[in-house]
């Protein structure tokens, strides 16, 4: 591996995949460790196949990064004053959206990493199921099946949730 490559990618990609990792992770500290070891994957392993697209390729390792941290930390990243102000500015910050992002962050860290991946690149990315099959190269019936299993998890967790408040 090249150092002036891993400069050169790290400049050109690096902003957006800590955002990827800030907005998978919301909690700034856990963001920084999955960035900083998605690049130290980078070095390890080389380069992209021949003809991959190199911002896919990180956003893969990055996702990869950031589920080993939820994984290590099995919590749910709590929503700092900064990140509610910006959510609130793009219209993103009412109480539903909070619970809807605490689900998906549960769910997330219930599923098998296959799931997750094609969960956050069709949920989260809002690519189609045939481009997620495309990025992916699962086939595009696993992408189905692996979504209904997303979904089905969220359901479970929104019901679980009910249940609880009803109990109150």
């Amino acid at each position: 591996m090249d150092d002036a490559w891993l400069a050169q990618l790290y400049a050109q990609y690096g902003y957006l995949v800590h955002r990827r990792c800030k907005q998978l992770l919301r909690r700034p500290e856990d963001a920084e460790d999955a960035f900083q070891e998605t690049f130290l994957r980078v070095k390890r392993y080389g380069a992209p196949r021949e003809g991959g697209a190199t911002l896919t390729w990180l956003y893969t390792i990055a996702q990869r990064c950031c589920f080993d941290v939820m994984e290590r930390g099995g919590r749910e990243p709590p929503a700092e004053e900064s990140q509610l102000a910006a959510l609130e500015q793009r219209g993103e910050g009412s109480p539903e959206d909070a619970d809807r992002r605490a689900m998906l962050g549960l769910a997330l860290r219930q599923l098998d990493g296959k799931t997750r991946t094609i969960g956050v690149l069709h949920f989260l990315d809002g690519y189609t199921q045939e481009e997620v099959a495309a990025q992916t190269g699962y086939s595009r019936r696993t992408i189905g099946k692996k979504l209904q299993q997303f979904e089905h998890r969220i359901r479970q967790l929104w019901q679980s949730r009910a249940s609880l408040e009803e109990t109150r």
